[in-house]
């Protein structure tokens, strides 16, 4: 054993540098809870809201409000479309704004004229169904939990079958359809046994394979095939599922000017200014020693967490400014056009280290002429391409895919294959398997579900 001095550096974050990147990756909502906090913590802090007659910001709220508007106007234009489209549909009924499945549901079976202990049956039994209107527990599993007789609880069940919306109460997707096919009267033969035998078949749209099956004709089978796709294999899906929406905040706005230069707008009105209540200024130089340490104390901690602020806003906007710079052709063009990027590219821009960059863009969001996007959606890795030196990035290549296949003959779709090869043609060298990936990732069938 022995005594020894080493000399060695070590580099430690103090507690105001772990502060400072705390709030450097706080979203806007975040930050806003964290100054609250703050507030209560520390009696120094008085909270300002910021005011309205800022040139800079009444631009900033017209042009959200512009935007949310047109969105507004797409929203009505297509409800409208889609209530043309679909007035015929049969499961298309209404209910009260804001009510869940069980709700509509209770209220049919409350007005039944039943004993006390069916309904109870009842209530339990729709408890059980799921927001999409199937039966997640067994018969059996039921009347076990009620201690009751198991043709009790299937007697109660059988009523709730023939409530709306239609279909509710099927353990699967074959009662579900059943029950519609029942309430609708239909006899079709073909369409029954593709029902009872083919759904998976039907799902992947081989009709060819089904009317061999069958020994029908190709055009029964798809007269079949679109009665059983005019049905709602979720009954429950136009109810609230009483979950809550989450809005999202941009934390900035790219503004396109005449020039068609772009300009960077945080959208930080909602934050509070931060000021030193007058009072507390007073006691440092009218209070005692131990008030004086105490208000100078947290007069400091103040100080601090806006200096901090200053610096997050500061950093965010030259972040997004350098990013908007590196990806002119997406704001100038939208989706398909961006560039490859990497963290290292923006933090070389701007002299700092990628964490930096990182702790800048998390859970931050970013609203243009094409929509709202969080920061992190414009790093993308770069694909290599044939063509020239340049790359190209994966949604670019999704979006090629998605072109070829929209061109297509539906009578003879394309393979796989036979995309991989086009899009080698075009400069793009990719796998067979990577065209399938991205095809199922953008929810596009494979051959023989596209073909018509």
């Amino acid at each position: 054993m022995d005594l020894s001095l080493n000399t060695s550096q070590k580099l430690l974050l103090s507690q105001k540098m772990l502060q400072s990147t705390e709030i450097l990756q706080m979203s806007s909502a975040e930050l806003l809870d964290y100054i609250k906090e703050a507030a209560v913590e520390n009696p120094v802090m008085e909270l300002e809201e910021k005011s309205d007659d800022s040139e800079k910001y009444d631009l900033l709220r017209k042009k959200i409000d512009y935007i949310n508007e047109s969105d507004e106007q797409n929203r009505t234009y297509y409800a409208q479309e889609k209530d043309d489209e679909d007035e015929n549909d049969d499961w298309k009924f209404k209910q009260n704004s804001g009510q869940s499945l069980e709700e509509y549901l209770a209220e049919q079976l409350d007005v039944l004229p039943i004993d006390h202990r069916s309904n109870a049956i009842g209530h339990y039994i729709i408890g059980c169904i799921n927001p999409n209107g199937y039966l997640e527990v067994s018969v059996e599993d039921m009347a076990y939990s009620l201690k009751t007789d198991v043709k009790k609880v299937e007697k109660i069940l059988n009523i709730i079958k023939k409530f709306e919306p239609t279909g509710v109460g099927a353990s699967d997707l074959k009662e579900c359809l059943t029950i519609q096919l029942d309430k609708a009267g239909c006899a079709d033969e073909t369409t029954r046994m593709i029902v009872d035998n083919y759904l998976e078949l039907l799902g992947k749209n081989q009709l060819h394979i089904i009317a061999k099956k069958l020994k029908k004709s190709l055009e029964e089978v798809a007269e079949a095939a679109a009665k059983i796709k005019s049905l709602n294999p979720k009954p429950g899906n136009s109810f609230d599922s009483g979950k809550s929406l989450d809005y999202i905040t941009p934390d900035a706005v790219v503004l396109e000017k005449d020039d068609g230069r772009f300009e960077v707008v945080l959208n930080d009105r909602h934050i509070p200014g931060i000021s030193i209540n007058s009072f507390y200024k007073n006691i440092i130089t009218t209070g005692n020693t131990e008030a004086k340490e105490y208000v100078s104390d947290k007069i400091r901690q103040a100080e601090w967490i806006v200096k901090c602020i200053s610096k997050r806003s500061s950093t965010l906007k030259n972040t997004i400014e350098t990013i908007v710079d590196i990806q002119q052709d997406f704001f100038k063009k939208g989706r398909g056009s961006l560039k490859p990027m990497c963290l290292n590219d923006v933090a070389s821009i701007l002299g700092v280290h990628e964490s930096t960059v990182s702790r800048a863009v998390k859970d931050k969001y970013l609203q243009c002429r094409h929509g709202i996007y969080p920061l992190n959606y414009f790093f993308k890795a770069a694909l290599p391409s044939s063509a020239s030196s340049s790359s190209v990035t994966a949604e670019k290549i999704k979006l090629m895919i998605k072109e070829i296949i929209e061109n297509e003959d539906s009578s003879s779709p394309l393979s796989d294959r036979e995309i991989t090869e086009k899009l080698t043609n075009s400069g793009i060298s990719i796998s067979r398997r990577t065209v399938a990936k991205y095809r199922e990732s953008m929810g596009i069938l494979g051959t023989s579900g596209r073909k018509h």
